[in-house]
């Protein structure tokens, strides 16, 4: 039937045909009727009268079966014997199974007058109560009345409400000089429209015995609209019941109730009650359930058992309990002995209605033995119950740095390699090894896996190899605080390029890693570099450079390797030497240019718009000065094919209610990344208040959706190979009143939270600051607790040691501002011992900012007082606390401003030699040297600064530098050194690696961004990182070992200080106390080698030896 009604409505179908082919039939009385009707599908008939009108039932009417046609094969034939004038009208045959009834589509109709009769008037046969226009077959004229040979006078409501003194009407006829009149027509309006039915309450009702027992079965009606209410329910013969029925006149409608009540309800009066409203056409029921208890109970019991398994990362788990229980009981859950609450230690955790606990974002920690408590004020009933949750976790590994063919292993070297891996189940963790080649993909399988789709792997044993293995050494230690397993493949002789593949596998799934494992006989001192990027894009202009040392190399050679040369006739590696290489390779011309900075040649090969034919092994030769010894430095070059945007899954409609959320995606792949754009109804469609686009416009949500949100939907995506789209449709269901009241509602709540909320504060500022007490300053002080900056309402304010007067000070220049604070140039008199007028720099909030605000400048001021006074940090003078005025910080002033721009501005006057000029490198070694000082000093305090950076060094008279943190003063929204990741705006290019990715700060995290600072002051003043984009892709970079080259103005020995700072591994950089050694000596070294012509110090120290070393695999940029 549905399909039917579908196909009715929205398509076209062949209606029935009748077997007269006029749309008029003319009868005499006391004649036989008959007509036939032949369909596609079942069909029906109805008898004389307006169209849709009922069924024929009457006398001298059969409707017989009747052969189709071809094609046709349902057939009706309608029989009437002796026609009558009250015969005449519409005939109409219809499909039976449509709904729908439409002529022309779903029926055909056929007007039949029956002619003889000597009475003018024919009568309906039925009086029906009529909410559309009255038809009565008559002949009548009459201003007003609309005229239809067919259907008679036409007479509308509104005329008939419009005279509520008409009671009847008749019709007056004359033919043939004779006059007639019809019968009588009785005019009553009565209404039938039933607006709401609703039974209260709506849910089940739960009752002790002999409690009372109501209910209210409400119908709102039309004016002067019958409704009969009935009752069912359980002990109807036997049960007193009291029923009342009673109207109420409302401004636009009527209200019909009936209330049922029982005053002493017992156990059988359980079960299912039943209200029923009768109108004129329709009936409507609505029950609910009557549940009577003798006493009070709790039933507990498992759901899913007392062990349950969720994975972590699972975006939603819920433990399970099954709960029965009258009065509704208190529940509590516990997670071991601790009572899960608000807690921020429990904010992922969520407490459903029907007992059940929600985990979100499921974490390992999440594990261990949750209990539900159930406790029933009514009586001293208590149930508990104990589910333990076991997290697994699937397989990571996690080592950072990966051997591709740009770091290649020596010849004949023994080598370890590692393979660290953490799951839940402990993982097992096997190799495998394949003979060297790429993979073979295409650029789109590339991106996605290519460890799973390189083929032909073999398992590792000692006989296939062909790198000699020693051992392979699997255990269980303790990395980064977690309990991992440890693979260490040891490779006694490294002779054979090939690719390693570790593989960590556990119950719920398994993490790869692919390691080229790439031998060659060349030692370090020269590199490949390949730009823009290491996979180019198709048409794209690629530079290869090779860049060898010039005192050490001389020929630079460009060559392409045959894609044959790696592997011989059985498909084995092939062991190439880089004297035989030019045999197995192309020449390729070049560009060679000397770089006198860096003392080093430059062979540059341009392709102007690379293809995938050029795709492959590209070596660098290089001779040695000395041996004349060729070496050789392979680079694969990896070109992404152009692909045009495609869709992996289009948008499916959606059919929402007022009120609900959308939320659609840009399934879309192509090379480039394509650019996104929404359009709806064909108009562009951007970001704002209810519509978000996120994830580069790969999502479009709408909170609410309203009505005029309906409509098509499209998202287009565009690259350099063309553009495609895909659309869906949006329908939206229901009335925008209901939307309306529920934002009434919404903002009457948030406008009575916002009022408790400032009542609340009003109650806490009240508090008396003398309450709060500072016994816990031993905490401070014991490393490894909560940092400084997070007690701050544990330190002491002494008003009487630090408190200045208003009345000393005197406001000047705007030193610096940001978006919440700023920084003022002020004078002050008294301040120190000779009671002169002396300048100091104060510290404000700006007008209009918040108590979180008011909270951080208190903090920085108590935190201030606890470290303590020292030459090279920015030191507390006093401070202006009383309510009655603004807070002010009153430190140092230090007249030269940040060192980052004095530096800059100082560039010009700059002389790498030992001259004395307005800026020298020992000035540059000794403001290091009093950054390193002053930061021991902060470590030594327990203090952690988090943000050092030249912006954040002041320079003082005298030359001395000073730290300090002017972040309040600066509007990190607009400054370029902070980007955004996530919700924060943070110091990227400052961070160490575990501060990004685990936000964990500690002191060798500051010593990370005192090696950036460096950077920063013999560069004078340039920005770290020159040309890279600070995003994500910055990070892994960063993470995976790239680092900064050396600054022009910094010796090796400078240079070596930053690479140790840059360690990835925070326990093997230098703390600051060594830095201070370090740099000391380097500040009292006062002789330079006589043949050295630049600005480099000399430090007799194997140290640096070592850190060279270290570093002779890195990355830079």
């Amino acid at each position: 039937n549905q399909c039917f009604e579908c196909l009715a409505i929205g398509y076209s179908m062949t209606p029935p045909t009748i077997d007269s082919h006029k749309e008029d039939l003319v009868i005499h009385a006391d004649e036989t009727l008959t007509i036939t009707f032949v369909g596609d599908h079942p069909v029906a008939a109805e008898g004389a009268g307006t169209p849709a009108s009922v069924h024929v039932q009457r006398r001298g009417v059969n409707i017989l079966e009747c052969p189709g046609e071809p094609g046709r094969p349902y057939c009706k034939t309608l029989v009437l014997t002796g026609a009558k004038g009250n015969d005449t009208g519409y005939y109409r045959c219809y499909y039976r199974d449509v709904k729908a009834v439409i002529d022309g589509t779903t029926a055909a109709t056929l007007y039949v007058f029956v002619r003889g009769e000597r009475s003018v008037f024919y009568t309906e046969r039925q009086m029906d109560a009529c909410t559309h226009p009255v038809m009565i077959p008559m002949l009548l004229e009459d201003e007003g009345m609309v005229w239809d040979s067919k259907r008679g006078w036409s007479i509308p409501r509104q005329t008939l409400d419009s005279r509520p003194f008409l009671i009847g009407i008749y019709c007056e006829a004359t033919r043939q000089g004779r006059h007639y009149r019809s019968t009588l027509y009785l005019v009553q309006s009565t209404g039938s429209q039933v607006y709401d039915f609703k039974l209260y309450p709506e849910d089940s009702v739960e009752l002790f015995v002999e409690e009372a027992l109501t209910l209210n079965c409400t119908a709102t009606v039309e004016f002067n609209t019958l409704v009969e209410f009935q009752w069912s329910y359980p002990g109807k013969q036997v049960c007193t019941v009291g029923i009342v029925h009673k109207r109420n006149s409302l401004s636009r409608f009527t209200e019909a109730v009936s209330i049922l009540t029982i005053q002493s309800v017992n156990v059988t009066d359980t079960g299912t009650y039943t209200c029923s409203a009768i109108s004129v056409d329709k009936k409507m029921d609505l029950e609910t359930q009557v549940i009577v208890y003798e006493k009070p109970f709790i039933n507990l019991d498992y759901r899913s058992g007392p062990v349950v398994e969720a994975t972590s990362g699972q975006k939603s788990f819920k433990l399970l309990v099954n709960v029965s229980a009258y009065p509704r009981p208190d529940i509590q859950w516990y997670k071991g002995d601790k009572l899960i609450s608000r807690r921020p230690e429990f904010n992922r955790m969520r407490l459903h209605q029907h007992y059940n606990l929600e985990i979100r974002d499921v974490h390992p920690e999440d594990a261990g033995n949750y209990t539900v408590l159930l406790k029933n004020t009514a009586s001293p009933l208590e149930r508990r119950l104990t589910i333990t949750l076991i997290i697994n976790v699937p397989p990571q590994i996690h080592e950072k740095e990966i051997a591709t063919p740009s770091n290649p292993y020596s010849r004949g070297s023994r080598q370890t390699l590692i393979c660290t891996g953490y799951g839940l189940p402990a993982p097992n963790i096997t190799w495998q090894w394949r003979a060297w080649s790429p993979c073979g993909l295409n650029s789109t399988q590339r991106r996605s896996d290519s460890v799973s789709d390189c083929q032909n792997w073999q398992d590792l044993d000692s006989q296939n190899t062909v790198n000699k293995i020693e051992n392979i050494e699997t255990s269980v230690e303790v990395v980064d605080g977690r309990q991992k397993v440890v693979s260490r493949l040891v490779i006694q002789n490294a002779s054979v390029s090939v690719m390693y593949k570790c593989t960590a596998n556990n119950t719920v799934g398994k993490d790869q890693k692919l390691i080229y494992f790439y031998v060659t006989t060349i030692p370090e001192g020269f590199s490949v570099e390949l730009g823009p990027s290491e996979e180019p894009l198709e048409q794209e202009e690629v530079s290869l450079s090779c860049i060898a040392d010039n005192y050490t190399y001389e020929q630079l050679t460009w060559y392409r390797l045959d894609p044959q040369a790696l592997q011989d006739e059985r498909g084995k590696p092939l062991e190439l030497d880089c004297r035989s290489v030019h045999l197995y390779a192309d020449r390729l011309d070049g560009q060679l240019t000397y770089q006198e900075q860096s003392n080093s040649w430059v062979l540059e090969m341009t392709i102007a718009s690379i293809t995938l034919q050029d795709e492959g092994n590209y070596v660098c030769e290089v001779q040695n000065r000395r041996s004349r010894e060729k070496h050789c430095l392979r680079k694969y070059i990896s070109v992404q094919a152009l692909e045009a945007p495609w869709y992996r899954h289009n948008p499916a409609n959606q059919t929402l209610n007022i009120s609900e959320s959308l939320l659609m995606e840009c399934d879309v792949m192509g090379t480039p990344s394509p650019h996104l754009s929404w359009f709806k109804d064909n108009q562009p469609l951007h970001q704002m208040s209810g519509l978000q686009l996120q994830d580069a416009n790969r999502t479009l949500s709408i909170q609410r959706v309203r009505e005029e949100d309906a409509g098509l939907y499209t998202c287009t995506a565009c690259n350099q190979r063309g553009c495609a789209d895909s659309s869906a449709a949006v329908t939206v269901l229901g009335s925008s009143d209901r939307a309306n009241l529920e934002i009434m509602i919404l903002i009457g709540t948030g406008v009575i939270a916002v009022f408790f909320w400032a009542l609340l504060i009003l109650i806490f500022c009240n508090v008396n600051p003398a309450d709060i007490k500072t016994g816990y300053l031993s905490i401070i002080m014991d490393p490894g607790e909560v940092p400084l900056g997070e007690q701050f309402e544990y330190l002491p304010y002494d008003s009487s040691q630090w408190e200045i007067s208003m009345d000393k000070l005197q406001l000047g220049k705007v030193l610096g501002h940001g978006a919440f604070g700023k920084v003022i140039e002020a004078s002050i008199f008294g301040i120190s011992q000779n009671n002169s007028l002396d300048t100091v720099a104060v510290k404000m909030l700006k007008e209009g900012a918040c108590a979180s605000d008011h909270k951080a400048l208190m903090s920085e001021l108590k935190i201030l007082i606890h470290i303590g006074n020292h030459l090279n940090v920015v030191n507390l003078l006093g401070a202006c606390t009383k309510p009655s005025a603004p807070l002010m910080v009153v430190v140092e002033y230090c007249k030269y401003g940040n060192l980052s721009n004095y530096l800059r501005a100082k560039r010009e006057f700059f002389l790498p030699y030992r001259v004395r000029t307005p800026l020298t490198i020992e000035d540059l070694i000794c403001y290091s040297f009093q950054v390193a000082r002053g930061m021991e000093f902060l470590a030594s305090r327990k203090c952690i600064h988090r943000d050092l950076a030249a912006r954040n060094i002041l320079l003082s008279e005298n030359n001395v530098v000073k730290i300090c943190d002017f972040g309040l003063a600066r509007d990190i929204y607009k400054d370029p050194d902070y980007v955004r990741k996530g919700s924060a705006r943070l110091p990227l290019k400052w961070m160490a690696p575990e501060s990004i990715f685990d936000k964990v700060y500690t002191s060798q995290s500051d010593v990370w961004s005192f090696g950036v600072l460096l950077w920063e002051i013999f560069s004078l003043g340039a920005s770290p990182y020159p040309g890279v984009q600070i995003d994500e892709d910055f990070c892994k970079r960063l993470k995976d070992g790239t680092r900064m080259r050396a600054p022009e103005t910094a010796s090796p020995e400078i240079y070596g200080i930053m690479l140790a700072c840059w360690q990835g591994e925070p326990r093997e950089r230098p703390p600051f106390q060594a830095l201070v050694d370090i740099l000391g000596d380097l500040l009292q070294d006062d002789r330079l080698p006589d043949n050295q012509t630049d600005s480099g110090m000399v430090l007799a120290s194997e140290e640096f030896e070592m850190i060279q070393h270290k570093h002779r695999g890195a990355k830079y940029v």
